[in-house]
This record gives structure tokens, sequence and C-alpha cells, in this order.
């Protein structure tokens, strides 16, 4: 009776882990990236630089990357001036989170300083 009790106690503590893990992975499946869009147009290009290495290291705690730098090909609409830096982050709350808290809420003014532009953050589609 004792090794039956323990059989069943094994195999429904089993059951719940591989539930809850199958339930983790699906979450992280579904998970909706963020990004940070912005346009960009340098108007003091050695202040703008020194701002990007900055900016640069501070997307590392967010495991942040950028994943568009360039002039677009305007299809439709006026067109941009200067770059779209498009950065990606594994969440919506991750990018705010970034934009709303030191190291880089404190560059804000270098870029502002040293470019004109609109700064977006947006959330991505479900993965």
């Amino acid at each position: 009776m004792k090794q039956t009790a323990k059989l069943v106690l094994v195999a429904s503590t089993g059951f719940a882990l591989g539930a809850g893990a199958i339930e983790g992975l699906h979450a992280q499946a579904g998970k909706a990236p963020g990004y940070a869009v912005a346009e960009i147009e340098v108007t003091d290009p050695p202040a703008y630089q020194a701002y990007l290495a900055k900016a640069i290291d501070s997307l590392k705690p967010y495991n942040a990357h950028i994943i568009v730098r360039a002039k677009p090909d305007v299809k439709e609409g006026p067109p941009v001036q200067g770059n779209i830096v498009i950065t990606s982050f594994a969440s919506l709350a991750d990018a705010e989170k970034w934009y709303d808290t030191p190291p880089y809420k404190d560059l804000i003014a270098e870029r502002q300083k040293s470019a004109k532009g609109r700064f977006y953050i947006v959330e991505g589609v479900p993965q």
C-alpha cells in the first residue's frame, strides 16, 4: 500500500512539473518583443558618436540589440531626414524600463542636443 502511495505521489509530482514547464514554454513562445524606433537626423556628429557609444552600452543589461540603423528607402509619404534606428528588446516592459531609467534616461538630453528626430516605443507581434 505504501509503495502504491509513493508511486502515485511521484507520478503526480512529475506530471505537475511537466505541465508547469510546458506552460512556461508556451508563455515564452507567445511573448511579444518590444522595439525602440527612432528617426534620427544628426546635427552634431562628434557629440552624437559619443552619445551612441554610451547608448549601446546601456542596452547590455536588457540583452537588447540594434537591428536597423540605415537611411530608409521611403516609398510613400514625406522623406525621412536622417536614419531609422530600431532596437529590439525581449518585451515592451524591457524597452520602457530601459528608456525610463538610468543610464539611458540620463543620455536622452545628449541625444536631443546632437540630433533631431522622433522616438517611439512599440510592442511587436508575439513570436
